[in-house]
């Protein structure tokens, strides 16, 4: 029992002033009393007259680049399945829908969604699987096909498909009604389904669609105000999103009491979303995009406002700041293909939907753009196409550059691109304050492991998010902060950043946070990080010279051996790691793994060791066939061949001494001095 007490006390802590409305909310499920209202009011629901959002039918001839990616993805979901994070689930009966990925398992279709077990150890699967090919984004793939190819195959495939969904989920029955956000999401493939080939559809079909939109927006409506109370995240701004697009496509008046309602929420929620930077409280790059996409829905639906076009341009520059539109960036933070837009590309990529962003707030669309990003091609078809796009989008040309954003600084140095994680937030992030990525040419060398799983073990879960699986200190061996459950946390940090050092020969970004700080006084901990044209080297101090314990987690092709570190075809060298000790798919515990995708990890290599004694601790990696810099610490300074830097901790932040080419120059992160 005092277990159970303590659980229920950390769940209370972590749900703050929500927990009044959550306890009602989950009193109403379990009593019935929220179920009885669903249900009465599903037996007095019409079906809805629906329009074409004209803003999803291109009108334009899609480029042919374009129209074979998209033919082609829909000859594969015919064939091999939906998509599901990196697997193709087939459907070819109505049950289908309710697949758990490949395991074999099905959620029930004949029950009532809150009598069905998604959260506790006796659940059947992992709903997340399930609910990834319920969004339907693979239905607008089809429907494209059949707007390109009106006599193809595609017409009769989508519908049939769609008889199945209908047939597997009626009204408030199955795991598809679980989710408020997943139930908007779908409405809105559904209306671009409708834009598309609403023509080609037969009438059975239509009208299960329009009965199923109307279904769709009573249940909105009825668990809205849980959704604003205990929900202030990207599930409020998809639930209003939701109601909004619902009442465009139902053909509501914008000035009606329910789209003020959804108008207001939707703007509060903004407001407390977006920080001035473009960077947002989702401390996750998947959930940025995510949450760029809503916004991209909104101002196709008419919203061209300076508040939402704001904060479409900011996010789009954020990410192009941290190099999305030039390659691929660390997976940080919560990682689960969250998407809106429907795309046939890679689902990791980034640069499609920063592009569009762009486009719709008036930065010019590169020709390449229309052929290689369906989202501009299928979004933004009346963009004029230039020869090449604006400055912003255009990949830096600069030898050596460092852009700071969102607490994430971007360091460009020859072939390296390096990102150091200075910054959090309260939604979906891990515990990976000062954490390094690196990547030479296209080859990652330090990673981000990725996020494995939500609703699988919480060891997995853990394993994944914490700070044993980023490359920050850990002091006496404690995670920076206290896992709760699957996505809370009991504790937290305040990162201080200072004024990054730029030569013309190298880069140095550093930073000091306070994570530790519930262990006592004297725990905070600050990391510079050198880079140069060979590569990086990381110092850390520890204020008070406490032990700690350091993870470096590798990419899977990894392999080392005498100083030596071979990733791909790149070979390289490392220091400061000979004494570490190697994880590679470990099960207890579990450990040494790298995730790329939600759901599915491999083995991989985590270099792990033990520092302790007085003084700050180096490490780095650097090319193979450059002289390894010279790295001495002799009272306190730290040497790496013509720089020199000395760290002290002061009340309220701290000061670094940084000398090169002779000169010394003093360098603050919180405090005046």
């Amino acid at each position: 029992m005092t277990g159970r007490l303590a659980a229920v006390r950390r769940d209370l802590e972590a749900l703050g002033s929500g927990t009044p409305v959550r306890a009602a909310y989950e009193v109403g499920k379990r009593s019935g009393a929220h179920g009885l209202t669903l249900r009465l009011l599903a037996r007095t629901a019409k079906p809805s007259l629906l329009e074409v959002i004209q803003a999803f039918r291109p009108v334009r001839t899609v480029p042919a680049a374009a129209a074979a990616r998209t033919l082609e993805d829909a000859r594969r979901i015919v064939e091999e399945g939906h998509r599901a994070f990196g697997l193709r689930v087939p459907v070819t009966e109505p049950d289908d829908w309710n697949k758990i990925g490949d395991s074999g398992k099905r959620w029930p279709g004949d029950r009532y969604w809150w009598q069905i077990d998604i959260r506790t150890d006796r659940r059947i699967g992992d709903v997340k699987w399930t609910w990834e090919i319920g969004r339907h984004r693979d239905l607008v793939v089809l429907a494209r096909a059949a707007f390109l190819e009106p006599d193809g195959r595609w017409r009769d495939e989508l519908a049939q498909r769609l008889r199945w969904w209908f047939r597997s989920s009626p009204a408030e029955r199955g795991i598809h009604w679980y989710s408020n956000l997943e139930i908007a999401l779908r409405a809105i493939s559904w209306m671009q389904i409708y834009a598309l080939c609403s023509e080609q559809l037969p009438a059975d079909v239509l009208e299960n669609m329009s009965m199923s939109v109307s279904l769709s927006r009573r249940h909105l409506l009825v668990d809205f105000p849980y959704t604003v109370s205990s929900m202030r995240n990207n599930h409020l701004l998809g639930d209003a999103l939701g109601l909004l697009a619902i009442m465009r496509f139902t053909g509501g008046r914008a000035g009606n009491r329910l789209s003020l309602i959804a108008e207001k929420s939707f703007a509060r929620q903004l407001g407390r979303h977006m920080r001035a930077d473009g960077s947002m409280i989702e401390d996750s790059v998947c959930y940025h995009r995510f949450v760029m996409e809503m916004l991209t829905v909104k101002h196709l639906l008419g919203d061209h406002s300076e508040a939402t076009t704001t904060a479409l341009r900011g996010s789009a520059q954020h990410l192009a700041r941290l190099g999305a539109l030039e390659g691929e960036v660390p997976q940080w933070g919560d990682w689960d293909e969250g998407r809106v837009l429907a795309s046939s590309g890679n689902a990791l990529d980034l640069a499609g939907s920063t592009a569009l962003a762009l486009v719709l707030t008036g930065e010019p669309a590169g020709a390449s753009w229309h052929d290689n990003y369906d989202e501009v091609t299928w979004y933004a078809p009346d963009s004029n196409p230039v020869g090449a796009p604006g400055l912003l989008a255009e990949p830096a040309t600069a030898s050596i550059s460092v852009v700071s954003s969102g607490g994430m600084t971007r360091v460009s140095v020859g072939e390296w691109n390096v990102w150091f994680k200075a910054g959090t937030g309260p939604s979906h992030q891990h515990a990976d304050l000062t954490h390094v990525s690196a990547r030479v040419g296209d080859q990652w060398v330090l990673v981000d492991p990725g996020t494995g799983t939500y609703n699988g073990e919480l060891e997995i879960r853990n394993a994944f998010r914490t700070s044993r699986a980023h490359n920050g200190l850990r002091i006496l061996g404690e995670e920076m902060f206290l896992p709760h459950r699957a996505f809370r946390w009991l504790s937290s940090g305040t990162v201080q950043s200072g004024t990054p050092v730029k030569t013309p020969d190298t880069v140095l970004v550093w930073a000091l946070h306070d994570a530790f700080s519930r262990l006592g006084e004297g725990m905070r901990v600050a990391r510079a990080v050198l880079v140069t044209r060979d590569g990086l080297t990381i110092v850390d101090w520890r204020e008070s010279d406490q032990s700690a314990e350091l993870t470096v987690p590798l990419p899977p092709s990894a392999e080392t051996g005498a100083g030596t570190l071979r990733v791909g075809v790149r070979d390289l060298a490392v220091h400061g790691l000979d004494d570490a000790r190697h994880t590679r798919g470990s099960d207890d515990p579990f450990g040494g793994s790298y995730s790329r995708t939600y759901g599915r990890w491999e083995p991989a290599l985590w270099l792990e060791k033990t520092i302790a004694g007085p003084g700050p601790s180096t490490w780095g990696v650097c090319m193979a066939n450059a002289d390894q810099p010279e790295v001495r610490t002799t009272d306190g300074q730290v040497s790496i061949g013509g720089t020199v830097l000395s760290l002290a901790f002061r009340e309220g932040g701290a000061s670094l001494t940084v000398t090169q080419d002779g000169t010394t120059r003093l360098y603050t992160a919180g405090e005046t001095v």
